[in-house]
């Protein structure tokens, strides 16, 4: 289940917090954290890092024009990738340097849309066991 959405800029300021779930964290130290670690993994890869693995959730990032488009799973969430490509494709084009409460709206309304669909799937999957 997705926990929580975070758009962060590359300065490592976060732009938007959007929480689903029970994940929470200080976003400002958050957003300091990403992009230490973002600057880091260009270094040393010249890549963008795409996933952090904690012993209970999966951090997925992807880019989003300007910004990363973070999100926070349980770690047995199998969609965890999809759901993070999802969100990315559906701002795409929509950032600027100011997120808008209508772009944070969206974002809440597909994340919570695609976890309560999840959910119902997997009720429906353990009546059928």
């Amino acid at each position: 289940m997705i926990q929580s959405v975070y758009v962060v800029n590359e300065g490592g300021e976060t732009l938007a917090s959007i929480p689903i779930g029970d994940f929470q964290i200080d976003e400002v130290l958050f957003g300091g954290f990403l992009s230490a670690i973002q600057m880091y993994s260009q270094r040393v890869s010249g890549k963008d890092l795409k996933e952090l693995s904690l012993e209970n959730y999966r951090i997925i990032l992807s880019k989003a024009d300007r910004v990363f488009l973070v999100t926070i799973h349980d770690q047995d969430d199998k969609n965890a990738s999809q759901m993070n490509t999802k969100l990315s494709e559906l701002i795409e084009g929509t950032l600027g340097d100011v997120i808008t409460d209508e772009t944070v709206e969206l974002i809440r309304e597909a994340a919570t849309e695609a976890s309560n669909a999840f959910e119902r799937a997997t009720d429906w999957a353990s009546k059928m066991l």
